[in-house]
């Protein structure tokens, strides 16, 4: 256990109003043992996500609000929130209840000597509850395609669910782009020698709210490989 270290957990938040009070609530009992922040940067949300996290802020001063007058994406939300974290380490984790806060712990014991820390929904252990079989193999696919195209070796290349070394964050982070739709695809890419483990959880589809997932962001994660593919290629010669 590295409980000694600093914690910063960033959230990126769009119409997150039914799940966001519980899910803040859960992760300050998981990290009851860390000195911690965490950092929502909502999306100017019509539901209300950003004015409810203003006055659970008021109420803790461990939480802090990031309110963005539009809609700019879940890369630059992730890496607005990095600029504000203050934490030894830094940990991406969704607010619809997918990645459970109960999890957390066992990814920030892990960390230490490692540069990143994947929660995993395939490695041995791990389970995927409520899930469609479409989203299951349109998942399947984005993974399989960074093996393929970009030659990714851990088995989640794709997650949403994951704790940084800052250090290691603040190193890599000039080479990221700030609208980087997967994050954590393009630093496996971009940073080939990072030392990554990878832990089990357990992953639930959202029953609260509506998914943002769709066409458009299948779209954007083929983009995503093909650029990083020219990337990679281009540094070769």
């Amino acid at each position: 256990m590295i409980n000694n270290y600093s914690v910063s957990v960033i959230i990126p938040t769009f119409n997150e109003i039914e799940n966001i009070q519980n899910f803040l609530t859960l992760l300050r009992k998981s990290l009851k043992s860390w000195d911690y922040q965490l950092i929502v940067v909502d999306d100017n949300s019509p539901d209300g996500t950003s004015k409810l996290v203003e006055y659970l802020a008021q109420r803790d001063s461990r939480i802090k609000s990031l309110s963005r007058p539009t809609k700019l994406g879940l890369g630059s939300a992730i890496l607005d929130g990095f600029r504000e974290s203050t934490g030894d380490l830094v940990v991406m984790m969704d607010a619809d209840m997918s990645h459970h806060p109960s999890d957390l712990p066992k990814l920030l014991d892990a960390a230490q000597g490692m540069d990143l820390v994947i929660g995993s929904r395939y490695v041995k252990n791990s389970s995927i509850n409520g899930r469609s079989l479409l989203r299951r193999l349109s998942t399947r696919l984005s993974i399989w395609m960074t093996k393929i195209c970009l030659g990714l070796k851990p088995s989640d290349t794709t997650s949403g669910f994951v704790v940084y070394q800052k250090d290691f964050l603040t190193e890599v982070r000039p080479r990221l782009h700030n609208t980087g739709f997967k994050l954590l695809t393009e630093i496996l890419t971009l940073a080939p020698e990072a030392r990554i483990k990878e832990i089990p959880i357990t992953f639930v589809e959202r029953t609260l709210g509506r998914s943002k997932y769709g066409i458009k962001e299948v779209l954007k994660f083929i983009h995503l490989c093909v650029r990083l593919r020219v990337q990679t290629m281009n540094r070769r010669f």
